[in-house]
């Protein structure tokens, strides 16, 4: 674990009308929601993609201090999950850890990536908690991203962690529900598609969820989420244009706009079944004035309010 984040910000007051994130954080016990950071870009750099995601974690928890609070927010922060020394694996397992630790407390965790690689933490956490707990239970990835993230690959990458989530339901006999919203044809071979066809994925592409074609997307998502118990939400910020999110490992000319995840987001949101929900791919060493960081505060903000 890396040195704790210190929560600081402006402040204008101690009354509830005044507070800000900073000011509410840690304070109250039990929490609802729980911050837990993953820097690694370990994922990243074995796919040969720009390094520097490993200090996203603490870029948006800059952006998320000073968000102001409209209503009580009982949130806590785990602290961080580092991977210094190229084994990606162990840090993974152990965010796994943290994240069954956080649910087993009935919190919703919430963790800052980190390359996409973050993934595969995440689902690893939540499946082995549903697996010890509430087994039979079926889990939903919903992943907001340019690319399927289903490469074959000798080691895990920041473009493996979901074809790994796929072997893990495989080795249980569990079934794998995988919907991602915003694929790009120009950022995923043909191998790729032929993968998500085989282990049966769903997919809208970016180009389909334009505002007009939103209500034929929105009945796709919400089959989807009925056909589920939980929901894994996982938003790799390369899903939106590069003019909205330049802070990333793979910048996107065309990807999704903000209203159009906002459409999608509430629908997710709405069904309750959220419980765990992932940010991946801020890369502050390329952000510009703090764009991308601020965007990943401020969809964390539409799950938490």
């Amino acid at each position: 674990m890396t040195q704790p984040f210190q929560w600081q910000g402006r402040t204008d007051g101690e009354t509830q009308e005044h507070l800000r994130i900073h000011q509410v954080i840690n304070k109250v016990s039990p929490a609802q929601f729980t911050l837990i950071g993953f820097a690694s870009d370990e994922g990243v750099r074995r796919n040969k993609g720009r390094q520097g995601a490993k200090a996203g974690p603490d870029a948006i928890r800059r952006q998320l201090a000073g968000l102001p609070i409209h209503q009580p927010l009982a949130i806590k922060d785990m602290g961080t999950v580092s991977c210094d020394d190229g084994d990606l694996e162990s840090a993974q397992r152990r965010l796994s850890d943290k994240i069954i630790e956080s649910l087993t407390a009935n919190e919703h965790p919430i963790i800052l990536g980190g390359g996409h690689e973050v993934a595969f933490g995440s689902f690893q956490g939540l499946f082995d908690y549903v697996e010890q707990n509430q087994t039979g239970k079926a889990i939903g990835i919903i992943n907001f991203d340019a690319h399927f993230d289903l490469r074959e690959a000798p080691e895990a990458t920041s473009g493996t962690p979901f074809l790994q989530s796929a072997h893990l339901c495989d080795k249980h006999q569990r079934p794998f529900h995988y919907l991602c919203l915003g694929i790009a044809d120009h950022g995923n071979t043909k191998v790729l598609f032929d993968t998500a066809d085989r282990l049966g994925c769903q997919y809208i592409r970016d180009k389909q969820l334009s505002f007009s074609q939103l209500p034929q997307a929105i009945k796709q998502l919400q089959a989807f989420i009925d056909a589920v118990d939980y929901l894994y939400v996982t938003v790799d910020l390369d899903v939106f244009s590069a003019a909205i999110a330049p802070g990333v490992s793979a910048p996107a000319p065309k990807g999704i706009s903000t209203e159009t995840f906002d459409e999608l987001f509430a629908v997710i949101k709405n069904s309750k079944k959220i419980a765990l929900f992932d940010i991946a791919e801020c890369n502050p060493e390329f952000d510009i004035d703090n764009h991308t960081a601020k965007l990943a505060a401020y969809l964390i903000y539409q799950y938490l309010f």
